[in-house]
């Protein structure tokens, strides 16, 4: 067992709280931390406790079989799987997509690296730790066209009517949004911020997503996102909570605070609401509108442990009572203590974690017992399918 030392990342998107406050540090802190990040990404690999203190990607690169298990390596190669995350946007996260691992590989190969750093896809699961704003998924066109004529607003009626010829009218729609001039978007951007304000007084459903959109052009101005969010699907997840976000699904997490776990991948494609650079052309390509993304609440195997079901083989999440053995035993896993104080014992080896602290679990550690009071998260790769 390892004592892992996350990584914090510091983002203009980051809150200045919620991190902070769970790891027990002064607030607010004199950055904005957007992530927490607990795994062997080469982008922010955590630090651990093993003499010289390499962090955990080099301990894995050192004995990968040892760290990883044969199994392991056989399905997904000599790196740990997934990469496990505490989330806390205090405003709008980029809207993005992420590719099939198919489609990152093809264009790997035809643009030497230029769009894409690795060849995984980047599957990844969003459980709410509190009130989480996310906007994931595509409408139906059908909605789109009830938002549109609900909104009043001449240019974007002329897209979706424009669009309704289409084979498919919802990505069409998104490609005549993204395609509008450089020098038309303020314009087009303030028309419709102006139409959500008057349709938040509505008080239904069309008007809550019209009042987050509001609030998001108060941290994005004059930004084609906004009118990307149009397309998409609002939801605020509740705590437990979550959402399994799927290759292809559009999605923008708002403000909240989650723990997210992930394919250890860092392939993007954005299309607004960012300073980063915006590729649309590979953004259409990949983009799914009829994946939106699964939500739900843990499913309870057995008592004491709740599993937090995905579509993706790289990882499965799980939440576990202290009193019982930590699940995944057969690969690597990370263990998360959210808060309270808790003991991992395994055979003579003994580790206690506090508030916001991890642990690494090599592929060999085999039983780990939980003691303690807390809320523990663990992380690991899912059984092979039979």
């Amino acid at each position: 067992m390892d004592r892992l030392t996350p990584v914090v990342f510091s983002d203009a998107w980051g809150s200045r709280v919620s991190i902070a406050s769970l790891q027990g540090r002064d607030i607010p802190s004199p950055e904005p931390e957007s992530e927490l990040w607990m795994g062997a990404h080469e982008g922010g690999a955590s630090g651990t406790d093993r003499p010289g203190n390499p962090d955990l990607a080099a301990v894995i690169a050192a004995d990968a079989v040892q760290e990883l298990g044969a199994d392991c390596i056989d399905r997904f190669g000599p790196r740990l799987p997934f990469l496990l995350k505490v989330l806390a946007p205090g405003r709008a996260i980029s809207i993005q997509a992420h590719p099939t691992a198919e489609q990152a590989c093809a264009e790997r190969a035809r643009t030497r690296d230029a769009v894409y750093v690795d060849d995984w896809a980047k599957p990844e699961l969003l459980l709410a730790l509190a009130p989480f704003e996310v906007f994931v998924g595509m409408r139906s066109f059908v909605e789109v066209v009830e938002l549109a004529r609900r909104l009043k607003v001449n240019r974007f009626t002329t897209i979706v009517e424009q669009a309704s010829s289409a084979a498919d009218p919802v990505h069409e729609a998104l490609a005549l949004v993204l395609a509008t001039p450089a020098e038309e978007v303020d314009e087009f951007a303030r028309s419709i911020v102006a139409a959500c304000v008057r349709l938040e007084a509505s008080g239904d459903d069309l008007g809550h997503e019209a009042a987050a959109i509001v609030g998001v052009a108060e941290e994005h101005p004059d930004d084609i996102g906004l009118v990307v969010l149009l397309l998409m699907h609002y939801r605020v997840l509740e705590p437990g909570e979550y959402v399994d976000v799927a290759a292809g699904v559009l999605h923008s997490y708002v403000r909240g605070l989650g723990i997210e776990v992930l394919a250890n991948s860092d392939n993007v494609v954005r299309a607004g609401l960012t300073s980063k650079e915006v590729n649309v052309a590979e953004l259409l390509r990949i983009v799914d509108p009829r994946a939106g993304g699964i939500a739900g609440r843990g499913r309870v195997v057995e008592p004491g442990l709740e599993v937090f079901d995905s579509m993706s083989d790289r990882f499965v999440l799980y939440r576990v009572t202290p009193g019982r053995v930590l699940p995944g035993g057969r690969g690597p896993r990370i263990a998360f203590c959210l808060r309270g104080t808790v003991t991992l014992r395994s055979g003579s080896r003994v580790l206690d974690l506090r508030d916001a602290e991890s642990a690494f679990l090599p592929a060999g550690e085999g039983t780990v017992a939980l003691e303690g009071s807390g809320e523990v998260y663990v992380a690991s790769v899912p059984p092979p399918s039979s």
